[in-house]
């Protein structure tokens, strides 16, 4: 087996590259920009793979450019599958979506089954993605992943817990947050990575699936597992700006579907998550 892999420079790439190299899985990066059609036709031709991981896109929520969000998650992936279905068909395709396609009025932990409703361009244009994959399902196998929160040593301090674990490592005496009493699922990138993994090494995975861990945590138990690591002390202010005020208490993903898919994968435990982000240089 031979997998190709985009956004393998990327943080979760990176993992994930980690993670087939550990399972022992030949693969090849695929870097190319998704937005070029013929660069695309001639990157998928000049590959040899039978199995993909498709990773690379626009991700963060919070730029105001919203049209690459488009150009890149939903036609790009689209130029990426009719290449892969004209030249290689039968191809395994994982491809990574997101939980925030369920939009903001979900609650408790969220099953594949339940209602969509993206409320930004990130999540519309990944439901549109997952909406177009149907079209060459009849040509690949298409599996279609929706990650919920998670985080590792890599990932840029825009984000919440990286946000949160740097003010620990600077020492910072204030940091200024949210709602820190909703709870939500954090997972870790190596588990996610070798849920990737999983989901290209097995026989028969589901074509819709959560990548989640099915526990949830506030940010509250998040400041306190670092104020314990670290011996340190934040002032935690309220930003109004950060606060959302119509937060739901409760938001994670329902891992059933990903643990009967791959009954020896482990979510990995936040605390050590935190410590291993925390002793990171």
């Amino acid at each position: 087996m031979r997998v190709a892999l985009t956004g393998a420079s990327g943080f979760t790439g990176r993992h994930v590259a980690a993670a087939l190299d550990a399972a022992g899985v030949e693969w090849v990066p695929l870097s190319v920009d998704l937005r070029d059609k013929d660069a695309v036709n001639h990157a998928v031709a000049d590959a040899s793979f039978e199995r993909i991981i498709h990773l690379a896109g626009h991700a963060f929520v919070g730029v105001s450019d919203w049209a690459p969000f488009y150009h890149v998650n939903q036609l790009g992936t689209f130029n990426l599958l009719d290449a892969i279905a004209r030249t290689q068909p039968g191809t395994r395709c994982i491809i990574a979506s997101s939980a925030q396609v369920y939009g903001p009025g979900a609650e408790g932990l969220i099953s594949e089954d339940a209602p969509t409703s993206p409320a930004n361009h990130y999540a519309i244009s990944k439901l549109s993605m997952e909406q177009g994959t149907g079209l060459w399902r009849d040509r690949l196998e298409i599996v279609v992943t929706r990650p919920f929160n998670y985080t590792g040593v890599g990932q840029a301090n825009e984000y919440l817990i990286p946000k949160i674990v740097d003010h620990f490592q600077r020492l910072a005496p204030v940091i200024e947050l949210g709602n820190t009493w909703v709870k939500r699922d954090f997972g870790d990138v190596r588990s996610v990575a070798a849920a990737y993994t999983g989901l290209v090494m097995a026989d028969a995975p589901p074509p819709l699936v959560n990548l989640c861990t099915g526990i949830v945590r506030s940010i509250g138990e998040i400041v306190e597992t670092l104020t314990a690591l670290s011996g340190h002390t934040l002032e935690i202010r309220v930003n109004p700006a950060f606060v959302r005020t119509n937060d739901v208490p409760v938001l994670g993903g329902d891992a059933t579907r990903l643990r009967t898919a791959l009954p020896e994968w482990q979510p990995g435990k936040l605390a050590e998550t935190l410590e291993w982000m925390y002793r990171a240089n």
